[in-house]
């Protein structure tokens, strides 16, 4: 089967961030999760913005013109030819209609990332623009309706919170506090934040820096017992899940934030930014802290206390916030390419609902079947098997989709070492329907669970293959999986 690639077009810096580049990536492993392969385009960004890109799998190749302007454009029309990209994604202000023109070729289709309606026109395919406050009237004269993807519903967000989140706690008091200004935090406002935080009785402040923060941390705060600082942190989710309130700069993470229930209390540095946190105050999602170049200390200290003391205040900004997004974006995304023009990566993953339990189980009981003809559910199997799956965070079950049609299942997940303070990644099952074998779909999807899973940090992963099952063994073999032990059962029934 053919891979079908994708070419994405941003750039990341201290002055503008490194929103673009950070969202594109979700898009990006989504494409990569569904069998298609994905190269970045880059004009400008911060190395560890790059190092980041690379470590997933991805091309990074450099634009060497200035962002946006025609020879930007050759160079990225040439990258897309040598490719053979079948999309072009262009993300960033500096893009304007005569860049998308000029990539326009009858076997490549262009999607924009838009953040603001004000480009004159849209010489483009599809049109995402996930932002609250936006409507298609907006768009009016420029571009179809069915081209436009917008709201949060299309809000992309990483492979690190593909898993649902877990039930929020809110204790009496919230002083678990995390600070993050964005990937590059251009003020360096994140460290005046912190210090004035660390100075408010029983406060716990955690302050992260983005790939691209250009400053060095001040070594009196790093000193202080109440405040911890990290750079660039591999576990930002577990991070997020463990605080009781954020302070933020719009972008990305207020989606993130939103999506795990966190309450958020967020500045703006455009227009836009202030925009979306006006519309999300609205819904009772975020407190506004107004605009970064006018921060006022009394100010946020007034709103971290009223938030922090108030447990009824954090549970609603929870409830509201999850109201706002369920974390499909770009799954919808992915599934309106392929209903453009079929182009886009054939694979997806998704989760199985409880009012699918019926469904499930008949394919289940046909996956052991298949795998021991002697297989009888037993009843405690019927009555238990899918609600303690359903019932554990710790475990993932997918179907496997292919060009829309139901395909199978995978079942993987993280269990607690026995003896020791570490985990271990588990592939439990993975099913394909005969109809669907032999087309690479077990491959892709196996790869996608061992990416999830290396995200939540196990010390190993593993799985078991059924004595004789060649096939099976060949696909893990060829993941680098191999034999270390075997497995013995008592043959004799239990006395």
């Amino acid at each position: 089967m053919k891979q079908a690639r994708l070419l994405i077009r941003a750039d990341a810096s201290v002055a503008i961030g490194t929103g673009h580049v950070m969202r594109c990536l979700a898009l990006a492993q989504a494409w990569q999760d569904a069998g298609g392969g994905v190269t970045f385009a880059i004009g400008e960004a911060p190395v560890g913005v790059k190092r980041r890109l690379m470590r997933e799998g991805f091309s990074v190749v450099r634009i060497s013109a200035e962002s946006g302007s025609k020879t930007d454009a050759e160079r990225t029309a040439q990258f897309a030819r040598e490719l053979g990209a079948s999309w072009i994604v262009v993300d960033g202000d500096r893009f304007g209609p005569s860049f998308s023109n000029y990539l326009r070729r009858p076997d490549v289709r262009i999607l924009l990332m838009d953040d603001f309606s004000a480009r004159a026109s849209l010489p483009v395919d599809l049109v995402v623009n996930p932002n609250l406050g936006f409507r298609e009237q907006d768009y009016t004269g420029k571009i179809p309706r069915r081209a436009l993807l917008l709201g949060p519903r299309y809000v992309f967000l990483r492979r690190e919170f593909s898993v649902p989140p877990t039930k929020k706690i809110f204790p009496k008091s919230g002083n678990r506090i995390l600070v993050t200004l964005g990937g590059s935090d251009p003020e360096n406002l994140g460290p005046r934040i912190a210090r004035i935080l660390a100075k408010l009785p029983s406060y716990e402040v955690t302050l992260v820096a983005g790939p691209g923060y250009a400053h060095t941390f001040d070594p009196t705060l790093k000193a202080n017992r109440r405040v911890r600082m990290m750079r660039n942190p591999p576990n930002l989710r577990e991070l997020m899940e463990q605080s009781d309130i954020a302070i933020i700069a719009a972008g990305g993470t207020l989606w993130e934030l939103l999506y795990l229930g966190c309450a958020v209390l967020s500045y703006s540095r455009n227009t836009i930014q202030q925009r979306v946190v006006d519309e999300l105050v609205a819904k009772g999602a975020v407190r506004d802290l107004g605009a970064t170049k006018r921060f006022n200390a009394a100010d946020l200290r007034r709103e971290v206390v009223a938030v922090a003391e108030s447990k009824d205040i954090r549970e609603r900004m929870s409830k509201s916030g999850r109201k706002i997004l369920d974390g499909r974006g770009t799954e919808r995304v992915l599934q309106a390419i392929r209903q453009f023009d079929g182009k886009a990566p054939v694979v997806s993953t998704i989760t199985v609902a409880p009012s699918e339990r019926s469904e499930f189980m008949k394919l289940a009981q046909r996956h052991f079947t298949e795998l021991d003809s002697t297989f009888v559910p037993h009843e405690d199997w019927k009555r238990e098997y899918f609600e303690n799956i359903r019932s554990n965070p710790n475990f993932f079950l997918r179907w496997i989709q292919h060009r829309g049609e139901r395909a199978g299942f995978i079942l993987f997940g993280i269990e607690k070492h026995r003896f020791l303070p570490r985990k271990t990644g588990m592939i439990y099952e993975l099913y394909i329907l005969p109809q669907f074998r032999k087309r690479g779909l077990a491959h892709m999807c196996a790869a996608q669970a061992i990416r999830e899973l290396q995200v939540l940090g196990p010390s190993k992963i593993q799985l078991e293959v059924m004595e004789g099952n060649a096939a099976a063994m060949a696909l893990w073999k060829s993941l680098d999986f191999q034999k270390v032990s075997e497995r013995l059962v008592l043959a004799r029934a239990a006395q």
